[in-house]
């Protein structure tokens, strides 16, 4: 049965912690700019080196959870990013601001690794372990997104300290989820202190770095278009394909899902330099961008589940979930270049990622695969 206890738990821990991470974007960046007069580039890229940071402790993760309990690693990772919002406000230059980001990049990579890419395979039956890749990666946009809203709706009623405790007050939330999973001690491996275990997999980076065109158009608009009703119209793409998903059951050929999608994007971004303020246009094309972002990572994440041999999931996973967050900043960045139409590096990173794909990626998916795949 893949939604037993300790699944649920963990995926609701998730929905949580990408909730008070993405709660974290906007709000810093406004507050950089307003605070010290940062640059909207420069205030991106203070926020946006948590992305970079996850990298940081990743050659140690595979030595962190065959050496210690694996939901205590989870809980003081969380731990950490939750004690790091209440030091914001006494943080005296933007340069101390973008430290408490790195700390915190690096604990969330640590809690990710530990959560989705070891617990959640820990509680889930074999046969179910590749749903369960897919819901937990789902259960990472969907937080994100709530998060995302939620930071645009709450700053015009709280304040930023007030925010920051929310945020707290969600990780602590997810402490007390995670704290409730049951999962067996191993004993302690005799494993080397660093590896490319549980960090990167290059067996799935190709199609890792053409992945990215997927956060990085949704990274852009994260910045450009501050309506928090956009992103609600965004995750109603996202309900879209997964409802499209619900009724067509049958495998779909790889590379007419691929097309299908990025298509939907560029028809979303091209509706979107054509909207002048009209909220139906906006609307329409957030729901566009969001169909088409959940066919496009559809296959992506497929991809991303099946190209790792069996004991390499966990590597693979993660190495999916660390390139996420590195395509969400290249968007932002791009969005935040001074006297550039956030909306032309978008349109073309997402064709020339539909390229790549058609030219290279499918063909080497199928070479390398172990399952036979279309």
């Amino acid at each position: 049965m893949l939604w037993n206890k300790n699944f649920s738990l963990l995926v609701a821990a998730n929905v949580l912690l990408y909730m008070a991470v993405y709660l974290l974007c906007p709000l810093l960046y406004g507050w950089l700019k307003a605070e010290w007069g940062c640059t909207p580039l420069q205030a991106a890229a203070t926020v946006g080196v948590f992305a970079p940071a996850m990298f940081l402790l990743g050659a140690f993760n595979n030595y962190w959870v065959d050496r210690y309990p694996r939901k205590s690693v989870a809980i003081r990772a969380l731990l950490v990013i939750g004690a790091a919002n209440l030091v914001y406000p006494y943080a005296a230059t933007p340069l101390l601001a973008g430290g408490l980001r790195v700390v915190q990049g690096a604990a969330f990579g640590v809690a990710v690794m530990a959560t989705g890419a070891t617990l959640v395979i820990d509680v889930t039956p074999g046969n179910k372990r590749t749903p369960a890749n897919r819901v937990f990666a789902w259960s990472c946009i969907v937080g994100s997104a709530l998060g995302l809203m939620a930071a645009l709706l709450g700053g015009q009623y709280l304040s930023l300290q007030q925010l920051l405790y929310v945020s707290s007050a969600l990780c602590l939330a997810g402490i007390i989820l995670v704290s409730g999973v049951e999962v067996c001690f191993r004993a302690p491996l005799d494993v080397p202190v660093c590896s490319f275990d549980r960090f990167l997999l290059f067996r799935s980076l190709p199609a890792g770095l053409n992945m990215l065109v997927v956060p990085f158009v949704l990274g852009a608009l994260a910045v450009a278009v501050p309506d928090p009703f956009f992103y609600c119209a965004t995750a109603m793409g996202f309900f879209g394909y997964v409802l499209c998903r619900q009724v067509y059951t049958r495998p779909m050929n790889g590379r007419w899902q691929l097309f299908a999608g990025q298509l939907f994007v560029i028809a979303g971004l091209l509706a979107l330099t054509l909207h002048a303020g009209e909220p139906p246009v906006l609307y329409g094309g957030g729901f566009f961008v969001g169909l088409g972002s959940g066919f496009s990572i559809g296959q992506f994440l497929r991809m991303m589940i099946l190209l790792p041999h069996h004991c390499e999931r966990a590597s693979g996973f993660q190495t999916y979930l660390q390139l996420w967050e590195l395509g969400i900043l290249l968007g932002v960045l791009s969005a935040c270049l001074p006297g550039v139409n956030y909306l032309a590096p978008a349109i073309i990173v997402a064709v020339v990622g539909l390229l790549v794909y058609q030219f290279y990626l499918h063909d080497y998916f199928v070479r390398h695969v172990d399952t036979p795949t279309t």
